[in-house]
């Protein structure tokens, strides 16, 4: 198929710079319930001397299918698909790597699709080898890799691709059970090496992480998870821990125990989620809500979510950033799950401070009030629940985080006429990367730059703690103001 420049075509930034390689073989992406076609299978890969041209040439047949009105593939019920003119397609990019081309594991989850089919294997390529096609120079600058698959722990070359990926500048989201402790995972996790380290515990006692896990490891993920919370409070990466919801693990028990034990721990992050593969198979074409019965886990997820609240620590709702993004059902969920929340809400103490624990690792200061909230497109500043005109002209402006939100904020001329002096961003595997020619700066440069405003622009869970931290080391003149509404 050809297309002209300015032609408004399909596209995905996982199409075009994503590569996920699985245990089932090579292809885009796998978002949960959804997965795009395959390249290559196992067996394929085995026989194929894989290139950058060779991968260039899938993206394209991919994008071809899609843009094609009587093709059926599974990307054309992902969410994820955006309209733009062929002039902005790329197909020569590493963005984001999915890798999990093994499923040999120390668990046995119950809903895992590895148990339930029994299919647990070790690696049957060498998917270090295909990301080597790609040089440090092919690497978007917001590229990350989600490393699963399996448990990461057991792969012998775990440090190799640990190393790839710090040389390539690529962030690691690590996914691990936690059973074991490994001191690589530990030192990644300080340093910022390792963006995210994130662990499943499903469970609030031992009977039920046996029941779900197949293993009686309860006591020792606990263990681990309390030193890799010490990591992450280095300031490097971060420790999310996750609770999926699923037919076997919404009692009060495992509801109360999960909620006191990370209060104990006190993660980084927590995330809170359901157990997606009911839809895997049922969702696609259907149109009614009631494929798969959630009410029980909706209102054991609306409970904990409270629970957690009321003693200081607020979840992150999983499904927003995830499932919701890909497939309608899963934004349906959620949406259920918020209006539950709501409902159940005054039911519970959330504004008494006598209930809320502050984190032994922090050092209790209060929590800073951003100078000023503004909006885009057009520019303004928020007053009194007015929108009212704002001018940056002349003023030095940081802008934080490095993400594609504050990424938006470069479309508003207001912004552009102001001196622009970078992005900010915590992650050291962002730092010498520039977005869209703006350099990334780590927030200690502050004081060195002098900004007269910081423009921050995050996804919510993250914006208190990146006001915070520019509170800290701000000069005297140098003002913060928060984006109200995301672009």
């Amino acid at each position: 198929m050809s297309y002209q420049p300015d032609q408004i075509v399909k596209s995905c930034w996982n199409l075009e710079s994503g590569l996920r390689l699985g245990e089932d073989g090579v292809r885009a992406c796998c978002m949960g319930a959804l997965v795009s076609p395959l390249y290559w299978s196992p067996e394929q890969v085995a026989t194929t001397e894989i290139t950058k041209d060779k991968i260039i040439e899938k993206r394209k047949q991919l994008f071809d299918q899609l843009n094609d009105s009587l093709s059926d593939i599974s990307c054309k019920h992902c969410l994820k698909v955006e309209r733009k003119p062929y002039s902005q397609v790329s197909f020569d990019r590493l963005g984001h790597v999915n890798l999990a081309h093994f499923s040999y594991c120390n668990l046995r989850c119950e809903f895992c699709g590895f148990t339930q089919h029994e299919t647990f294997k070790p690696p049957e390529y060498d998917a270090l080898a295909i990301l080597g096609v790609f040089s440090k120079e092919d690497v978007e600058w917001n590229a990350f890799v989600d490393l699963n698959g399996g448990e990461p722990t057991l792969l012998k070359d775990l440090d190799a691709y640990i190393d790839y990926f710090k040389s390539r500048g690529i962030r690691i989201l690590l996914y691990t059970n936690a059973v074991r402790f490994q001191q690589s995972v530990w030192d990644g996790l300080a340093d910022g090496s390792i963006s995210w380290l994130i662990t499943s515990l499903d469970a609030g006692t031992p009977s039920t992480f046996r029941k779900t896990k197949g293993r009686d490891h309860f006591q020792a993920v606990l263990d681990n998870l309390t030193r890799y919370a010490q990591a992450g409070s280095q300031g490097g990466g971060m420790l999310a821990v996750k609770y999926v919801f699923c037919d076997s693990n919404c009692g009060e028990d495992d509801l109360a125990g999960f909620t006191y034990a990370m209060l104990a721990i006190r993660p980084q992050r927590v995330w809170l989620t359901f157990d997606f593969f009911p839809l895997a198979d049922r969702y696609p074409g259907q149109t009614e809500v009631g494929v798969y019965d959630y009410s029980r886990h909706i209102q054991a997820y609306a409970r904990m979510y409270l629970s957690l609240k009321k003693h200081g620590l607020e979840a992150v709702h999983f499904n927003k950033t995830h499932l919701g993004k890909v497939i309608q059902r899963g934004k349906d969920i959620l949406d259920n799950a918020l209006e539950t929340i709501e409902r159940l809400a005054p039911s519970y103490a959330l504004d008494d401070p006598s209930l809320r624990l502050e984190d032994f690792r922090r050092s209790g200061a209060p929590d800073v009030e951003a100078d000023i909230r503004f909006d885009i497109l057009p520019l303004t500043r928020k007053e009194d629940d007015q929108d009212l005109s704002w001018s940056l002209a002349g003023k030095r402006l940081l802008i934080a985080p490095a993400c594609a939100i504050s990424r938006g904020l470069l479309s508003d001329p207001g912004i552009r006429e102001a001196e622009l002096l970078g992005f900010l961003d915590r992650n050291p595997m962002m730092r010498g990367r520039d977005v869209d020619g703006f350099p990334i700066h780590g927030y200690e440069a502050i004081p060195e730059l002098e900004p007269d405003l910081v423009l921050v622009a995050a996804p919510s869970q993250h914006t208190q703690d990146i006001v915070n931290t520019i509170a800290n080391l701000r000069k005297e003149g140098t003002r913060i103001a928060v984006l109200d509404q995301n672009p």
